[in-house]
């Protein structure tokens, strides 16, 4: 007898539907939220961790886009209002979804969303999806049943958050403390990112910025100023501005990144056994995520799985130059008389495959073409901004 089922979706990283937005999929992702929240057996629905893409959202101030350095809950807000605004659709789901009460609702925190340590963040979602009690805030891990579900970034230092001085003193303000690499992302990679907003979707890196030079140069001059004005410049420059600090244990790993045209997200998995070694026993089913791939890694005992990202991406092939749209996954764990059953499932959207080349000639019309094929609509045409 079916007793619960859990299912685990995570990287969404909903945005303000701009340059900087790379999730089209609210057809796709609202209709199997829907169904999720009709089955007639509970379901514990956790989005696990860069459900919404604070990270690169824009600020909007006198109209125009900004990405400011310094978060207060106020501009975090004003960012949820954007995301929502953008992506309404998904919302109405979640609502839908909440709206039995059966089932229930999990947030985990990522690194994109890191916003939702916020309280007020948190009551602000709660009032749009209806204000029911069954959606929960969680922090950094769902456990439940013998399934242990965390996003992942703790595991990657570039992006782990100080959860022991998450705020900082500014002004008078109380701001987010971000990770380095982060605070850099927001305050001086986003104009790039607006220029090439198509490109940061394809993967491997690696190949993307063999085969496209400019980018790469324009990548690799920003990251060294950034980095080399972090050690030597801003922190005397803004010497009362908490958030610049001197990135030292970061030098060499910043380094070899540069060198090796790494910019893609490392692999935690052997990162997070190690130190979760003592945890291994207690459950059955870990999922991760962070990491935008698929696959998973069994263990004597329990199985750890990454079930990928559900932003638009593609895979590069080098050879043919053609971009292949990724699958969207989800982890589907049933909980029964017989124990537990898990399976990674693919939710079907078809897609048309790219041609590279034309791409890069052209990136908001492609922006706009996969939004058509999967049914989502802009807030504003891409070509007026």
């Amino acid at each position: 007898m079916m007793q619960k089922e859990i299912i685990v979706i995570g990287d969404v990283e909903l945005g303000s539907g701009n340059l900087t937005d790379d999730f089209i999929s609210d057809r796709a992702l609202s209709t199997l939220l829907v169904s999720l929240g009709r089955k007639s057996h509970p379901v514990d629905l956790v989005m696990n961790g860069d459900t919404f893409d604070f990270l690169k959202c824009p600020f909007y101030k006198d109209g125009k886009a900004t990405y400011p350095r310094h978060i207060t809950k106020e501009i975090s807000l004003m960012k949820l209002q954007n995301i929502y605004r953008a992506h309404e659709r998904v919302f109405k789901a979640w609502k839908e979804f909440v709206s039995h009460p059966k089932n229930n609702l999990y947030f985990i925190v990522g690194n994109h969303d890191h916003e939702l340590v916020y309280p007020e963040v948190q009551e602000d979602i709660k009032v749009l999806l209806g204000g029911t009690e069954n959606i929960h805030f969680p922090g950094l891990v769902y456990k439940n049943n013998g399934v242990y579900v965390e996003h992942g970034h703790q595991y990657d230092f570039l992006h782990e958050i100080n959860f022991d001085n998450l705020f900082l003193s500014y002004q008078g303000s109380s701001v987010l403390n971000f990770p380095w690499i982060s605070f850099g992302l927001m305050t001086a990679f986003m104009d790039i990112k607006e220029e090439h907003p198509f490109l940061e979707r394809i993967t491997p890196k690696a190949s993307l910025l063999n085969l496209h030079h400019l980018v790469l140069r324009k990548i690799s001059v920003r990251s060294i100023s950034y980095f080399f004005k972090s050690l030597l410049y801003y922190p005397f420059r803004y010497y009362s501005d908490p958030t610049y600090t001197r990135p030292n244990s970061l030098f060499g790993e910043l380094l070899r990144r540069l060198k090796n045209k790494h910019f893609d997200v490392d692999e935690i998995m052997n990162v997070f056994l190690k130190r979760q070694k003592k945890v291994l026993p207690q459950y059955k089913i870990f999922v991760l995520g962070h990491i935008h791939q698929t696959y998973e890694k069994q263990k004597k005992d329990c199985v750890v799985i990454h079930p990928g990202s559900w932003r638009d991406e593609y895979n590069l092939d080098l050879k043919s130059k053609m971009l292949k749209p990724r699958l969207k996954h989800y982890v589907d764990i049933k909980i029964s008389d017989k124990g537990l059953r898990y399976e990674t499932k693919e939710y079907l959207i078809k897609r048309s495959i790219f041609s590279f080349d034309e791409v890069i000639k052209d990136e908001r019309k492609y922006l706009e073409v996969a939004a058509q094929e999967e049914g989502y609509s802009f807030p504003e045409p891409l070509n007026k901004r």
